[in-house]
């Protein structure tokens, strides 16, 4: 696998080892496991294609850079995707970069056809999911619009089931992941012993962009309260040309991704649009500014774990 310049390591040693922890994090696969392996038959042969920001191509993540970019950018990538679990289409918006040191955030939007139960599973590192189409539920509770989910490293959740007109929703994450695992049937690879959490929030109220961009200030609602840990979600309603930075509290976690969902957000280094999204490592400050017609967005922050990878840790742990 060829490097980058901008991202080769100077420590032979190490880039062996994060090479042999990937190979460890593949090779742990169950047979058969082919939603993982089929992903990353997918970002091998994609990931060198990623390596500017250009419309059609998912950004690759920089780390202690702000990524962003646009869901009409990135349509050229959008995939079908018919197993037996899941049946839909998913468009790669951020693309981790395997040979950055973590966080290596990944975002992609996920279009679940109608009448789909993707079943109960579970992931391997830290993820949030930002519905922001279609309708549904999330086990046995229905899912509101902008409605906000975590999960955290191996802690199950669903079935995942779909509505008459689908169902649509941002999958983030500070390190990213290779797939699923289902439950019950790859139960045995599910870890027991870890703590786990999940939380949920979802806006109180809906409002229309006109009167977003004609309110009098900007507006922030907690969707998950600020932890400890550093876990928390916004949902932020700012008037046509406010400008600020993250919500309060913002920088104790492990890196922070803002959707947007209506109006667009001014950017130093570009705009993003609806259902585009915007990333900043841990640390990096992000000051932005709604458009002329103003700007809807969830916030999420991740945990202060959720910068360094579970997988790699316990490869690590387990020689």
């Amino acid at each position: 696998m060829k490097s980058r310049s901008s991202k080769t390591l100077t420590v032979p040693g190490e880039r062996g080892k994060r090479f042999a922890i990937f190979d460890h994090a593949l090779r742990s696969l169950p047979q058969g496991y082919l939603d993982a392996k089929e992903w990353l038959e997918y970002f091998a042969e994609t990931r060198s294609k990623f390596s500017k920001s250009e419309t059609g191509s998912a950004v690759p993540a920089r780390q202690s850079m702000i990524q962003h970019q646009t869901l009409e950018g990135s349509r050229a990538r959008t995939r079908a995707v018919q197993k037996a679990q899941f049946v839909g289409q998913i468009t790669d918006l951020i693309l981790p970069d395997d040979q950055a040191p973590a966080p290596r955030p990944q975002a992609f939007l996920v279009e679940q056809s109608a009448n789909w139960a993707l079943p109960p599973h579970f992931h391997q590192e830290h993820q949030f999911q930002v519905f922001v189409g279609g309708g549904g539920r999330l086990g046995a509770h229905p899912v509101a619009h902008l409605a906000v989910h975590y999960a955290s490293p191996h802690s199950g959740y669903g079935p995942l089931v779909s509505g008459d007109q689908g169902l649509a929703y941002l999958t983030l994450r500070a390190v990213g992941d290779t797939g699923a695992w289902y439950l019950p049937e790859q139960r045995e690879h599910l870890q027991l012993r870890i703590p786990k959490r999940q939380a949920h929030g979802a806006p109180a109220l809906a409002m229309e962009l006109a009167c977003i961009g004609a309110l009098a200030q900007p507006q922030a609602e907690v969707l998950i309260a600020p932890d400890a840990a550093g876990l928390a979600a916004w949902l932020l309603r700012w008037p046509a040309g406010a400008t600020g930075e993250w919500p309060a509290g913002a920088q104790a976690g492990g890196g922070r991704f803002v959707v947007v969902h209506q109006g667009s957000l001014g950017l130093a280094n570009g705009q993003v649009d609806a259902l585009g999204v915007a990333w900043a490592a841990p640390g990096d400050n992000l000051r932005f500014t709604a458009g002329p017609q103003g700007l809807e967005a969830v916030v999420v922050q991740f945990p202060a774990a959720a910068q360094r990878s579970f997988i790699e840790q316990r490869a690590a742990e387990t020689g």
